[in-house]
């Protein structure tokens, strides 16, 4: 019985040259070694992954914002980000519902949340600036500093309000009869009638005493602070609207509406104090409000 016909030598000449043939012939006319190819098999290659698109549900650092679409590895999102519901993946449906396109898938952001913690650390590297403690006046001091630098009357100009005082109607009464001397009698003289007439054109003139806006107990403190900062002294006396009292004004009000002359009382506040200096008494001063067309003149 033959053997296999692997086992057989081969018998063509095509063969017998292929096999004598060696790995590397030196071509005799260039000299040049040539190398015989050989084709080999292996294993198929798979296209690269790109993994799968997710969307965001809350910030991760190194990944991106919430709410961003990008592409991730598919054992990150099945392992970690989707059972601890940190993202969720961005079907066809989930495109529809929100209104997105393939071309809204962006890209990861590497370095999203890594700046934070190095901004913490070179503010935590600068020095701090050595904190610089105002020494505030003593009462005594302050209380005299008040006195002498401010002075008398504090003007203030604002635009008054037109507010004439409307005239009465008279109540019409039945005329009766009477005779010509007695009509002659009862009647005004020319000049009683000019002077009534003077005398309500007047009074409808005075009533302008109502302002626009008002003179607060703020503005009366920032103009306190205006003349005191001539002093070096002076300029570091705590003044606060609470500082401020109208005497005279009826309730607790903190403004003034009018035009006219009002005194007010500056109270002296010590550090620690309830806002009330102990055997300090106020400082008073007038505070007057004119019409604002005679600032202009």
């Amino acid at each position: 019985m033959a053997g296999p016909l692997l086992s057989r030598s081969p018998t063509c000449i095509a063969c017998l040259r292929r096999l004598t043939r060696p790995l590397g012939s030196v071509n005799a006319g260039t000299g040049s070694v040539s190398v015989m190819q050989m084709q080999t098999r292996g294993k198929r290659t798979r296209p690269q992954d790109q993994g799968v698109v997710v969307r965001l549900l809350e910030d991760i650092p190194k990944f991106g914002r919430k709410d961003a679409v990008f592409r991730v590895e598919r054992g990150r999102m099945r392992n970690e980000w989707y059972p601890s519901n940190k993202a969720e993946y961005m079907t066809a449906t989930r495109f529809q519902e929100l209104g997105l396109t393939r071309e809204d898938i962006g890209e990861r952001d590497r370095v999203f949340g890594t700046f934070a913690p190095l901004a913490e650390e070179i503010f935590a590297a600068r020095p701090t600036a050595p904190v610089i403690e105002v020494q505030q006046v003593a009462p005594v001091q302050a209380s005299a500093l008040l006195a002498s630098l401010l002075p008398e009357t504090l003007t203030f100009y604002r635009k008054p309000l037109q507010t004439p005082t409307p005239t009465p109607t008279p109540t019409p009464v039945a005329s009766i009869p009477r005779s010509p001397l007695i009509a002659s009698a009862s009647s005004p003289s020319p000049a009683a009638a000019a002077a009534s007439q003077e005398g309500g054109k007047s009074g409808a003139a005075q009533n302008t005493q109502g302002i626009f806006g008002s003179v607060s107990a703020t503005d009366i403190v920032n103009e306190i602070k205006k003349v005191l900062m001539a002093d070096v002294e002076a300029s570091r006396i705590p003044l606060e609207p609470e500082n401020i009292r109208f005497v005279g004004v009826e309730g607790e009000a903190d403004r003034l509406k009018a035009l006219g002359r009002w005194e007010v009382e500056i109270s002296i506040t010590s550090p620690g104090s309830d806002g009330k200096s102990a055997g300090l008494k106020p400082v008073r001063k007038t505070i007057e409000i004119l019409p604002a067309e005679e600032a202009a003149e």
